[in-house]
Parts: structure tokens; sequence; C-alpha cells
């Protein structure tokens, strides 16, 4: 029984990383099928200054002002999360208030491709994005905002190069890992399937399933508050315009 337990183990985790894959490739169909019918975000205009092997950098708009900022996302979400529509994008607000704006865009991984570790995520990536943001602002040292694990991204690369920004902003990004050091992340450890530090790609849909479930106030109900908050702003609802 042992031995079987032994061999099934591993095929029942690959076969569950399977089908959290085909989730994922199901969902991107449709946010592009919704895309194509007006429902897509709306972003304003940028354009790539510097890339490497799994990032680029976006420069939103031509400013140059002495007050730059760069914006780090979790790499786990789109960029356009900080920028769906002109009347809730933190890119078009911070710009309307004389900051120049960048953005670190992660890209998705190649299933075949040189695996990135932390070195390149906290350090190398976010080192050659301040340097050129600092390039671009004739010297001046740029503020760092970064979000959720991109947040700690940001946070790690602080604390190796502070002298290089002038500010750091963090948004729920969690910072202590831990044992005991939170119920969402012991939750977390504890659920995760078997095997799944081999798999060269984590499924997106695995991890928010992972989430749900070791924290669903945070991942089901809450959202679930904040939509029945939102009933009455009309605002709230209103479609990004295509274009």
């Amino acid at each position: 029984m042992t031995t079987l337990s032994a061999l099934a183990f591993p095929f029942m985790d690959k076969l569950c990383q399977a089908q959290f894959t085909n989730i994922d490739a199901f969902r991107r169909v449709q946010g592009e099928a919704l895309g194509l019918l007006g429902f897509g975000p709306n972003e304003c205009d940028y354009h790539v200054i510097l890339s490497g092997s799994h990032w680029r950098l976006r420069k939103y708009a031509d400013y140059d002002g002495q007050s730059s900022l760069l914006i780090v996302p979790a790499p786990i979400k789109r960029p356009y999360i900080w920028d769906l529509a002109p009347s809730i994008s933190v890119v078009r607000y911070c710009l309307d208030r004389h900051f120049g704006v960048y953005l670190l865009e992660w890209m998705p991984p190649l299933a075949n491709g040189k695996q990135a570790g932390l070195a390149d995520y906290a350090d190398r990536a976010i080192s050659e994005c301040v340097a050129r943001v600092s390039h671009e602002s004739q010297g001046s040292r740029p503020f760092l905002i970064g979000h959720s694990l991109g947040g700690t991204l940001a946070a790690i690369y602080c604390a190796l190069e502070q002298e290089s920004v002038r500010g750091l902003v963090l948004l729920g990004a969690p910072l202590c890992f831990a044992p005991k050091s939170s119920q969402f992340r012991d939750g977390l450890v504890s659920l995760f399937p078997r095997m799944l530090h081999e798999a060269e790609i984590v499924p997106g849909s695995l991890l928010s399933q992972v989430s749900a479930l070791a924290c669903p106030d945070a991942f089901v109900w809450a959202r679930l508050r904040d939509a029945v908050h939102s009933i009455a702003d009309p605002a709230t609802f209103r479609c990004p315009s295509p274009g």
C-alpha cells in the first residue's frame, strides 16, 4: 500500500496541475472574448523603454519633471489593474499630479525557458528599472510603490539598495513568512499540494483556489461584501469604454 501511495500521489498532483492549467487557458480565452465585446481595460498610452527575459519597463506619457515613481505590481497579477479606466486609474491619477509614472511589467514565464529566482525578481530586475528611471528623471531617485507580492519584492530590493530610491510605499505586501507568523501563511503552506515545488509553472487558478481556502474572509467574503456595498454607486459598475 505504501508503494502504491508513493506512486499515486505524484500522478494525482500532476493531474491536478494539468486541470488548473486548463482552467487558466479557459480564463484567458474568456478575457479576450470580453475584450472584443468592449469590456476590456482602457489603458492610457505607454511605451516600453527597457526589457529583460521576464519583465519590461513601461513609461507613461512624456514627463520631464523631477518627481517620478516606479510601480512594482505582483508577478501573478496583470498590470492593467493600475489603469483599468480613466475614472479608476492609479496611473492617470499620478500623472495628473505631475509625477513621471513607470511600471515594471512582469512577463509570463516560458514553459521551456530559464527559470528566474528571487535574485532575478527582487534585485536585478528592479535594480535595472530604478537605474533607467533615475536616468530618465535627470538623476532624480524615484519612489517605489509595491503591491502584494510586488511589494515584498520591492521591500527586499530597498533593503539591499536603500540609497537608490527616495521612498517606498507598500500596499498589502506580506513581509513575514516565519511559521506561525500569520494564519494565512500557515494555511497556505498546509494546503499546497505535494510535489508542487517541482513544477516549472504554478497555474494562477491553483493559487487563487488555495488562497481562498487558506483565508476565505479576505479572498471570498470581503469581495462579496464590497460588491454589495458598491451596488448603490453606479460609477463602480461603469464599464471601461473601448478605445
